[in-house]
């Protein structure tokens, strides 16, 4: 596509616009566009390109083809409808609410709790600390929810400390089929229970890996799981914290440590180098 020629269509269908008495002037189109006057004025004197945000800002608010205006093709304005003026968006006066009935309340539990869930079929039995309320759509039908409260770092930066996890309980039967490097809640035979992303290899080779987000593998190793070992899992489907994480803080750390590794093998370098020249 040749942008030249796009640009040449935008400037065409602007003045179309202004000509046929759809817009008022130029002012009133660029204040539809979202965009100043004077830019406009730049576009139209073809000292500046029109970009793909503004053309199809133009398109829609005035029903102009994209077929016309990208490729040349059929008419200037779509179904052959001449254009009224822009659109207005319509924003309704009130916002309905949610009845009781739309929310399942899902409980909140520790983590060992629901990672021993498959012996629990009554709620009554648990040891909930809170409850929390989602909207129905956003959970699937028929599923067994916990809200479960993340301890420790080991999914940092993912997942913080202190957030909450929504997680479904899976049914033995869709183990073999879990995504890869989802992560879950899983607990094995002796009780122990891990938030993990994982790598299901259950179905090849009867086993998963667990792995943390958590760059520091030392502290936080990856570790397998054979499927005899495991007890019960549960899919994290939604992630609720008060704290938004900093992935590019995480990488500019990382990137600050390479740094200084560098520097500091420079400066071997150097000093090697050094004593090489005074022997």
């Amino acid at each position: 596509m040749d942008k030249s020629i796009i640009n040449s269509r935008f400037i065409e269908s602007v003045n179309y616009l202004i000509n046929n008495k759809i817009s008022r002037n130029k002012a009133e189109i660029a204040e539809s566009l979202g965009i100043g006057a004077t830019r406009l004025s730049e576009i139209l004197n073809n000292r500046m390109k029109a970009g793909t945000d503004l053309i199809a800002c133009l398109c829609f608010k005035y029903d102009i083809s994209s077929d016309w205006i990208l490729m040349g093709k059929g008419s200037m304005f779509r179904d052959n409808k001449i254009s009224e003026g822009p659109k207005q968006v319509h924003i309704p006066d009130t916002i309905p609410i949610l009845s009781n009935e739309d929310f399942i309340s899902i409980p909140l539990v520790e983590i060992s709790v629901a990672a021993g869930c498959s012996g629990y079929d009554n709620p009554s039995y648990l040891d909930v600390i809170d409850v929390i309320k989602m909207p129905s759509t956003m959970l699937k039908n028929n599923g067994q929810y916990f809200c479960i409260r993340v301890k420790g770092e080991s999914m940092t930066p993912t997942i913080l400390d202190s957030s909450y996890i929504i997680a479904r309980t899976l049914d033995r039967s869709e183990w073999g089929h879990m995504p890869d490097r989802h992560v879950y809640i899983i607990s094995d035979r002796d009780g122990r229970a891990y938030l993990k992303r994982v790598k299901n290899r259950l179905s090849n080779s009867g086993f998963i890996v667990c792995m943390s987000d958590n760059v520091d593998k030392l502290n936080y190793p990856n570790f397998n799981l054979e499927e005899q070992e495991i007890n019960c899992i549960l899919h994290a489907e939604w992630a609720l914290s008060a704290k938004m994480p900093n992935l590019n803080e995480t990488y500019y750390d990382k990137v600050n440590q390479l740094e200084d590794k560098y520097d500091m093998l420079e400066n071997q370098m150097k000093q090697i180098l050094r004593a090489i020249k005074d022997k």
